[in-house]
């Protein structure tokens, strides 16, 4: 049953990452990115495929992190762990996160990000309201500073970043990849009271190997691997699992991989 479920991944993850690339590098995706310099395509293939994989094999889809109830504890968690995640996002637009200068600070960002995730969250937030407040003050903070900006840029950057990337990468690496392997590995570790297992490790390794593809190099035409990215997006990928596994969804994470970069991308910090 585990290799079986190894060999399973293996093959999503391939063909998943090939489709992104061939349509990167397709006519369409070269007209995408003259018209929005972004990757909206690319993404909703990652989206798509793994999707269709869970409906073609009759999987359930609320066991694979596809669920929203109930939905207001899922708004408090990314409530009281967007700080945080704001933070450590902001800590990636000063620094060269491709050198291995940058990549051991974000490394050490996440690793600490992780420990104050679970100490956010060790008590089932479902009604945090310090962690309300705070959320919503930050964005506050945001949305005022973003007055400055295009609001097109704006509109274009929470599309992008909570609906195509955020949404894809956990959908594909949180919601696919860690479900099946936990449901393999399962979950005999606990961490601020969270089981999880040999999923997550594996998934952030799999999330780390994506970034040193640089697929997105490959499209723009001069393709070049980025082991540094790699190796602190691992660390990043625990953060996320961790709230994978808190909340049994990938709704909180979606929002904390992606709104934090729509915010720095509107004001012109990425």
């Amino acid at each position: 049953m585990k290799a079986k479920a190894v060999i399973e991944v293996v093959v999503v993850f391939s063909l998943t990452l090939l489709l992104t690339a061939l349509v990167g590098l397709s006519p369409i995706g070269k007209w995408e990115r003259q018209v929005s310099n972004r990757f909206f395509i690319e993404y909703a293939v990652m989206i798509a495929f793994p999707l269709l994989w869970l409906v073609v094999t009759r999987r359930d889809l609320a066991s694979y992190g596809l669920s929203l109830r109930p939905i207001s504890y899922h708004l408090d968690v990314t409530a009281t762990a967007f700080v945080p995640m704001a933070i450590a996002n902001a800590v990636l637009g000063l620094v060269n996160y491709k050198h291995w200068t940058g990549a051991l600070l974000m490394a050490g960002v996440h690793i600490a990000l992780l420990w104050a995730l679970g100490w956010l969250l060790q008590s089932k937030p479902t009604r945090n309201e310090h962690g309300t407040l705070a959320g919503v003050a930050l964005v506050m903070a945001y949305s005022h500073l973003a007055q400055k900006v295009s609001l097109n840029n704006a509109i274009s950057a929470l599309l992008f970043y909570v609906f195509f990337l955020g949404l894809g990468e956990e959908l594909f690496f949180r919601g696919y990849i860690q479900s099946r392997l936990n449901a393999v590995f399962g979950r005999p570790f606990q961490f601020y009271g969270v089981n999880w297992g040999w999923g997550v490790i594996i998934t952030s390794a799999l999330f780390g190997l994506m970034h040193v593809l640089n697929l997105g190099s490959l499209v723009m035409g001069a393709w070049q691997l980025t082991p540094w990215w790699g190796f602190w997006t691992f660390f990043a990928g625990l953060a996320l699992g961790f709230v994978r596994e808190k909340t049994g969804s990938i709704a909180a994470p979606t929002i904390l991989h992606g709104l934090p970069q729509a915010l720095a991308a509107s004001l012109g910090f990425m």
